[in-house]
């Protein structure tokens, strides 16, 4: 109980009305959420002692990033001015959010718990979405446009799948026993079982994917760490879980829950091209050298990838500059990481999630449809900054 009141707690630190925009924005309500965001840029950024504090190399590359990328956009007639303001705006206010958080928290503890907080407020809407629509049609259902829970705008499977990333991992966070209380312990157990049916109504065979990944990588991670007799209670308490699932749990592509999941395994010709992505990050590296300028997307369409859609939409310098910053963000990770000691369930969170994260990039056009994960990464980017120095605390 200790645990979950901590969780409710501890953003009051960071200010109430910095809380209720960032959580306000992350839910989107009716669709709104560019509002609290509008504000919460606002307050980071006129807070200049703050401000001049955490501005770093990290910030600068984001920010060029941000402004090439909006000024070779301001060209395409389709572009909305409001969503221009979005792309220029928003990472940058995010990722200083994150250093301010950090700054705020009294410990990795309180950090962890934050960013479990944070992947459950972004499946709030989400799941809200898809459960009504359970509820109206079921699984069965040939449609995969699903109705938003605030206005019943008819939202891509693709994109709404991406709402329920964070929760596709929580099986990770019971892996190294860090949660001590039952009832909190069982909130998640409950969210990730909805989240799957929700995800197996989505026939989103990239959050199984991540699920699976993230589990793998976690044991792998944590076993050399760990002693003999927890690798051992860890492996006997899996082999349960599994038992009890091929006993209980009727797994046939053909059952009502897994109807549309199960039509999209029984149709995929092209698994092996990742769902025909191979050929379009194909042509897209072509033109990346053939048109550095951008190509339009009536050509073939969506990369399917963030960096090579950044490409596509303004060119060759925004795309070197979202990767300078992919590669420093991993690296800021990793040095971080290296830095913080005996804090195994904070390294399996921040990996599951930085993994997590970039296997959605490598196969969505996130800056297209889905800006809020690219956001959420600045934010986790921006609090890890500081998370070496929490570590001492």
């Amino acid at each position: 109980m200790q645990d979950l009141l901590k969780f409710t707690l501890f953003f009051k630190k960071f200010g109430l009305l910095s809380t209720i925009l960032f959580i306000l924005y992350f839910i989107n309500p009716f669709e709104l959420g560019h509002f609290p965001a509008y504000i919460l840029t606002f307050l980071v950024f006129i807070n200049k002692k703050d401000l001049i504090r955490n501005i770093d190399s990290t910030f600068l590359i984001l920010t060029f990033f941000c402004l090439t990328f909006t000024l070779f956009s301001f060209f395409d007639p389709k572009q909305y001015i409001q969503t221009l303001l979005f792309y220029l705006l928003f990472p940058p206010t995010f990722y200083l959010f994150g250093k301010y958080v950090s700054e705020k928290t009294s410990s990795l503890n309180e950090l962890y718990y934050i960013l479990i907080g944070l992947g459950l407020i972004y499946s709030f809407s989400a799941i809200l979405s898809v459960v009504v629509n359970l509820i109206e049609g079921g699984f069965a259902q040939f449609d995969r446009m699903i109705p938003n829970f605030w206005n019943r705008r008819l939202i891509k499977a693709t994109l709404m799948g991406a709402f329920f990333t964070f929760n596709m991992t929580i099986p990770t966070l019971f892996m190294v026993g860090k949660i001590k209380s039952k009832l909190f312990k069982l909130f998640l157990v409950v969210i990730f079982i909805i989240s799957l049916l929700c995800v197996f109504r989505l026939g989103s065979r990239t959050q199984l994917a991540i699920c699976f990944a993230s589990l793998i990588i976690t044991l792998l991670y944590i076993t050399p760490k760990q002693n003999f007799v927890k690798n051992i209670k860890l492996l006997l308490t899996i082999i349960l879980i599994i038992l009890f699932v091929y006993i209980f749990v009727p797994i046939d592509l053909n059952a009502d829950y897994l109807s549309t999941l199960g039509r999209r395994l029984e149709s995929s010709d092209n698994a092996g091209s990742a769902g025909g992505r191979t050929e379009l990050w194909s042509k897209s590296l072509q033109n990346l050298f053939s048109k550095p300028l951008g190509w339009d997307e009536k050509e073939f369409g969506y990369s399917h990838n963030l960096w090579l859609d950044v490409a596509q939409k303004s060119g060759l310098i925004p795309f070197i500059f979202l990767m300078i910053f992919s590669i420093k963000t991993l690296l800021n990770t990793k040095q971080a990481l290296s830095k913080i000691k005996k804090k195994l369930h904070f390294h399996v969170l921040i990996i599951v999630y930085i993994l997590s994260i970039n296997l959605l990039f490598m196969v969505e056009p996130i800056m297209h449809g889905a800006l809020s994960l690219f956001l959420i990464y600045c934010f986790i980017q921006g609090t890890i900054e500081n998370s070496a120095k929490l570590s001492l605390k």
